[in-house]
């Protein structure tokens, strides 16, 4: 679905017949039928095509609507019908279905709400049935679009739409479903600047089954975007990392203004693209390339590591350079507003000036008290599951005050969630002098997963020591369970 707000194709009409073999379909307002072919232009009892928008895809179109049915559904939301041209493929129709359900499971998030009765068929004069889907109509213009209005993104617009990107896409793989066609025109950028995720016409759960398997029983479709699918799912064996991938080759595209297609690709499957992306910083193009790993493993582990690297991208811009630069933008701004006296701009420039350095001595100065208040922060974002706020807040704390034993710990249980034990490790290591009993228990976990027992052991024993000192006898309880089926292990 490339669009929901293209302009009118040079038609005006009130009333659009949706069968694709009639020769004429823009019809005047007053008729119940199609004055070319005898389609019904009452669609569904309920719904009215405005008027046609751009091709969903070589098998959709996409229609603007009037809903004449008053209700508690939101009839004065605006509205699209989705509706299938081409219904000879069984999986093609599945998967159009299966739509509705997908965004019905998802309506919370940022993605097209359905509503009650979404999908119907809906038979032309001549005897066709097609296959519609009526959903919300997102204002605003999709990404390829807006590119190709404002030319190439800036490092800040783009940090930023990769991380609502990134939150949509992480919330959809926590529902169990992964998208196989993201690509800047199934993006779209509300006026508000929030960013909605659409067409989930190739959407599929997450499932135990292989993808593959299901392909081979040909139990599928083969879902193709070129320049943005995944290698893995262009040989029919998509994953969730595969939404990484075309993530990744999404933002190439936004930040370079050319097409993944049209630029260099070495023998390897590496792009070429960091010399048309001067714009950016060096750990911001590391990220997108780490997307864009041609072998999976690769890849981020997750959209909420994608989360996690941007937060550690910004903190690095936390610099008094930046800071500066930012409020002369905000002055600059101003001036389009405000007569300036060139005294009364250099008075208010040297006023914003001391003002950020005495911020900046001011937040070096209390470092403690700070770094625990965002460390509180980060673990309030960590128990409510917002694991890239958590984060950002993280790699502020630790900026302050490098040796605050609670921001590792929790830094070692977010590197846990992703499953980067080895990072996971080094941060519990840091926190052992803060808190040594839940450091060496998680410590001692993650060797009993990696299956060194010997070194769980002497762990689990200090850390039982430790909580028999402060008399905490449920832990203490529990260690002594764990430390005993491990003896039995390392026998």
């Amino acid at each position: 679905m490339n669009c929901f707000d293209e302009p009118m194709l040079g038609e005006e009409s009130v009333n659009y017949c949706i069968n694709p073999r009639c020769k004429h379909r823009p019809n005047p307002d007053g008729f119940d039928n199609c004055l070319a072919c005898n389609t019904s232009l009452l669609i569904n009892n309920r719904y009215r095509a405005l008027r046609k928008l751009q091709h969903g895809s070589d098998s959709t179109e996409i229609f603007e609507l009037q809903d004449l049915e008053d209700g508690e559904y939101g009839c004065y939301i605006p509205k699209i019908l989705k509706v299938l041209t081409h219904n000879s493929d069984p999986n093609v129709i599945r998967l159009f279905q299966e739509e509705e359900m997908i965004l019905r499971y998802l309506k919370s998030l940022a993605v097209p709400q359905v509503f009650p009765g979404a999908y119907f068929t809906f038979e032309t004069s001549n005897g066709n049935n097609l296959h519609c889907l009526a959903m919300e109509k997102i204002e605003g213009q999709n990404l390829e679009q807006w590119l190709k209005e404002n030319g190439r993104v800036s490092e800040e617009r783009g940090i930023d739409w990769l991380r609502q990107s990134a939150k949509i896409l992480e919330s959809v793989h926590r529902k169990g479903f992964f998208h196989r066609d993201i690509k800047p025109s199934n993006i779209m950028c509300r006026p508000d600047g929030s960013l909605v995720l659409i067409d989930f016409g190739t959407a599929s759960k997450i499932t135990s089954d292989t993808y593959i398997k299901k392909y081979e029983n040909r139990d599928t479709t083969r879902i193709f975007s070129s320049g943005y699918t995944a290698p893995e799912q262009e040989n029919g064996a998509a994953i969730p990392k595969s939404d990484l991938f075309a993530l990744g080759r999404t933002f190439v595209h936004l930040l370079t203004g050319d097409r993944p297609n049209d630029l260099v690709t070495t023998a390897t499957g590496k792009l070429m693209w960091r010399d048309l992306a001067p714009q950016i910083s060096v750990k911001f193009a590391d990220l997108i390339d780490e997307m864009m790993a041609v072998e999976s493993h690769r890849r981020p582990q997750n959209p909420s590591t994608v989360l996690q690297r941007l937060a550690e991208i910004e903190c690095c811009h936390l610099t008094v350079a930046n800071l500066f630069g930012q409020g002369g933008s905000k002055l600059n701004f101003l001036k389009r507003y405000i007569r300036w006296t060139r005294i009364n701009y250099r008075l208010a420039s040297l006023g914003l000036g001391v003002s950020l350095f005495l911020g900046i001595i001011g937040f070096k100065l209390f470092p403690p008290q700070w770094a625990v208040a965002l460390n509180n922060c980060a673990h309030e974002n960590y128990t409510a599951d917002r694991l890239g706020d958590a984060q950002f807040y993280l790699n502020l704390a630790l900026l302050l005050e490098p040796n605050l034993g609670e921001a590792h710990y929790i830094q070692g249980l977010i590197f846990e969630i992703n499953r980067d034990f080895d990072s996971a490790r080094n941060s519990y290591k840091k926190s052992l002098k803060d808190l040594p009993e839940k450091s060496l228990n998680n410590l001692a976990r993650l060797d009993i997963l990696e299956k060194q027992y010997s070194a769980a052991i002497p762990r689990l024993q200090t850390g039982l020591q430790l909580v028999k000192e402060v008399d905490l006898t449920l832990p203490g309880l529990e260690g002594a369970g764990i430390l005993g089926s491990i003896s039995r292990f390392a026998r």
